[in-house]
């Protein structure tokens, strides 16, 4: 371990010297294009500058056929060395098989105590393949990232030695060289502060808008990613005491107080004493959003039709509802979200049945609208 922590410090003195007191934007700016670099070279299979300048160590692999069986089978650290390799070995009726689970294995190893969230890293990649988020120009490095944040795919697995036994078992060894690695994962999280500080870098205008919202809450979720990355780091026995890791709660916090700060005034046209108005503010509110205010940057707006409905021998009379809602971005005229609920209420009487269907379509607002409006919400990224 002694021996990792030195060539990390090593490699953080050779990639990002002064990185944890990098203050000016266009400190931040220049070491992403040199994280950006590295990760291009790496991600490729080039070595870096820096892996030129340090001591790689050099990881068997062999691949042979019959004879006894290798040390490495039951014990791969006979042959690699602990302090500079994570490995995992497995076996299969045929090499591509054995691979397969070799690798399945050593991303298992860092998935027990690493969490991953689909919602957040489908996010992730979305918002850099619309050039919100900036990792690369490289469109091979650029999925290789996006997966990574799924963690899925951990970045640096390797094949080594393999052996078939000629009895119809493949045995296969996963590496990862821990230095490369941790100079790989150290680049991601440079790269990743970098945009979490473009993404939350707002003026008030900007800040107090669903775009405001989503790019704090990208930031949150990029700072978690990071996170992630920072765990690998550590159980690779890399340091990350000079990437100054950051929590995710504070950008999750500030994004709710963007939330508190947006007015959705709510508009319906052919309300019955504001039932469906109300219906539609409650659930607004209960997501932070002001429903009362001056110029508010979005509207609700609502549309209601109703329609009488009769039936052959059915003494009942019925009320066909319509309702569309869709929330407008003001400024633009543009539709973010919409909602739509479709029914009839019967009663003895027009009036009693109308009263149905309005009862239906206030349980459809508060049932189903907060699941689908939290989903709209969390499903956010920025503009570009």
């Amino acid at each position: 371990m002694k021996l990792i922590n030195f060539y990390f410090f090593v490699l953080i003195t050779f990639l990002f010297p002064g990185f944890a007191f990098a203050q000016t934007p266009a400190d931040a700016d220049a070491m992403a294009r040199d994280a950006i670099r590295r990760l291009e070279a790496a991600l490729s299979g080039n070595a870096t500058t820096a892996e030129q300048r340090t001591p790689q160590p050099a990881a068997p692999t062999q691949v042979t056929r019959g004879g006894s069986q290798p040390r490495w089978v039951d014990d791969p650290y006979t042959v690699y060395n602990s302090n500079n390799f994570i490995v995992m070995v497995r076996s299969g009726s045929d090499r591509e098989q054995a691979e397969a689970r070799a690798v399945s294995a050593l991303v298992s190893f860092f998935g027990q105590s690493i969490k991953s969230d689909f919602l957040i890293s489908t996010q992730y990649s979305e918002a850099v393949n619309n050039g919100v988020v900036n990792v690369s120009q490289n469109t091979q490095i650029r999925d290789q990232i996006t997966r990574a944040a799924s963690m899925d795919n951990i970045i640096g697995v390797e094949i080594g030695n393999v052996w078939d036994n000629g009895r119809g078992m493949v045995h296969v060894a996963a590496f990862m060289n821990k230095i490369r690695t941790v100079s790989i994962y150290s680049d991601m999280i440079i790269l990743n502060y970098r945009n979490i500080d473009l993404l939350t870098t707002m003026s008030a205008a900007e800040k107090n808008t669903l775009d405001g919202f989503a790019r704090m809450k990208l930031a949150a979720n990029m700072a978690g990613i990071n996170e992630n990355y920072a765990m690998i780091i550590t159980m690779l026995d890399g340091s990350t005491d000079l990437l100054n890791i950051r929590n995710p709660d504070p950008y999750n916090r500030e994004a709710a107080n963007i939330i508190r700060n947006i007015t959705v005034t709510v508009s319906v046209n052919n309300d019955r004493a504001n039932r469906i108005q109300d219906a539609f503010a409650k659930v607004l509110a209960g997501e932070g959003l002001r429903t009362r205010g001056t110029n508010p940057p979005y509207t609700l707006e609502v549309r209601l039709h109703l329609s009488e409905v009769n039936f052959p021998n059915n003494p009942h009379v019925f009320c066909r509802i319509e309702m569309s809602a869709n929330l407008i971005e003001n400024a633009t005229g543009a539709s973010l979200f919409p909602f739509s609920f479709n029914d009839r209420g019967g009663h003895t009487s027009y009036a009693q049945a109308e009263n149905v269907a309005f009862t239906l379509a206030q349980r459809a607002i508060e049932e189903r609208y907060p699941l689908e409006l939290k989903e709209y919400l969390a499903s956010l990224i920025p503009l570009r």
